[in-house]
């Protein structure tokens, strides 16, 4: 966390472009206390024009008071200068970030929507794991299990309980038969996998799709597999999820996990909802990210929307890879499911690669990715800290400590107060 959220209480952060905002910056330590015999002076510097405005202040009992009206949305730096007799020196500098409307009504929400548990290649129990990322600072996650839904619903159950803010939706990995490609069912209301297990009329219901296709430079085997996909991200539709398109660029037995001529077709008609940008590649093996980043480049600059997440397929959260790795950074009111698939949609989200000990990487939308730059530095961090003791806690739930239980009626909200406080 950087020194300036540790040491001050700088608030609001976020700004609404046009109207005027008072903005404190209240000293918490003795160490960082201005001196009341002390000369200050304030500069306000723009990131995207090349401006340096002194701005008046007044102290109230130690803390700093401005008032501010930015006239552009972009992120700003307040320069605090103390004077050594004619010396001007810099303290400090805070940041903050004004934005429109559309993305002032929004929070961002931290999430995961592909990664397993011990019910299928994972190593802990769907309550363990959904515990472990709301401690890592998740708003969200749904669990999504090889071939299973029952788990997603296993964790929604173990901490339906506990008095918590962290949400946990259903999910699944779809595997239908014969069919290499990877699908994530984000939210839906039912299990696809249950439904191709109906052998017969999951054949019967693929061949009607089979008949609605194109692409007659498929070969019949590929053609089969691109009308299976179709149909499962119809199935997930019906359900009122978000489906995924998963890492086509995985290399698994020696080849990419599908074939160029399905990802074409799968491009071209798009039926889809979302596309795993950024997907549990390990630093041997990233550059499936790199290609699945390349691609989806080359498919928007043909005019195509193409809505991204970042996900972990973490398979652990214990002394593994992945996890927390890779994530989604959704842009909506609320992490209701709704506001999030709407948002996700709508491409007011970014994926978000943030591998420790690495500089972390943001794709999505160049204005969404400004702003989430900025969130990264100066409001995750305080986010994260703030859910991190709340899963401490619903861990030590889990493991049947009734007075942990108990304490987490006192953090909830918790989020939610931040979010007030650094949002004017």
């Amino acid at each position: 966390m950087l020194l300036h959220n540790l040491f001050y209480d700088i608030a609001p952060k976020i700004l609404p472009v046009g109207r005027m905002t008072t903005i404190t910056i209240r000293p918490l330590y003795d160490h960082v206390q201005l001196n009341p015999e002390g000369h200050y002076e304030l500069q306000l510097m723009g990131r995207e024009f090349q401006t340096a405005d002194p701005i008046p202040m007044t102290c109230d009992n130690g803390a700093i008071v401005f008032t501010f009206t930015p006239a552009a949305e972009q992120e700003y730096e307040l320069v605090l200068f103390e004077f050594n007799g004619e010396t001007r020196v810099k303290k400090e500098g805070f940041n903050f970030y004004a934005v429109q409307d559309d993305l002032f009504n929004t929070r961002p929400w931290k999430g995961d929507i592909h990664l397993h548990s011990c019910r299928s290649d994972g190593r802990e129990s769907p309550a363990y794991v959904a515990a472990r990322y709301r401690q890592a600072g998740f708003d969200f996650f749904a669990l999504t299990d090889h071939h299973r839904y029952a788990p997603s619903l296993e964790a929604i159950d173990a901490l339906k309980d506990l008095d918590s803010d962290f949400r946990v939706y259903p999910g699944e990995e779809v595997h239908p038969p014969t069919n290499p490609v990877h699908h994530i069912n984000f939210g839906g209301s039912f299990s696809v996998n249950d439904l191709h297990r109906d052998k017969e009329r999951y054949e019967k219901e693929v061949d009607l799709v089979e008949g609605t296709l194109d692409h007659p430079e498929l070969t019949p085997a590929e053609r089969r597999i691109l009308a299976s996909s179709v149909w499962v991200f119809n199935k997930i539709r019906e359900a009122g999820g978000l489906s995924l398109f998963c890492h086509p660029y995985w290399v698994t037995g020696n080849r990419y996990n599908v074939s160029e001529p399905i990802i074409k077709a799968l491009f071209d008609d798009m039926p889809f909802d979302a596309f795993e940008l950024l997907g549990g590649f390990t630093k041997a093996t990233h550059e499936g990210n790199a290609l699945q980043i390349a691609r989806w480049g080359d498919e928007r600059a043909k005019g195509k929307k193409i809505p991204i997440v970042g996900v972990s397929d973490s398979h652990g959260t214990e002394n593994g890879n992945l996890f927390d790795w890779y994530y989604t950074l959704v842009f909506s009111p609320t992490p209701d499911f709704e506001d999030l698939k709407a948002a996700i949609l709508s491409e007011a989200a970014v994926a978000v690669q943030a591998i420790p000990g690495e500089c972390p990487q943001i794709y999505g939308p160049f204005r969404i990715v400004k702003f989430a730059y900025f969130l990264l530095r100066e409001v995750l961090p305080l986010h994260d800290a703030e859910c991190a003791e709340e899963g401490r806690l619903m861990l030590k739930a889990l493991a049947g400590d009734k007075d942990a239980a108990a304490m987490l009626k006192l953090t909830k909200n918790r989020v939610k107060k931040l979010f007030d406080h650094l949002w004017a």
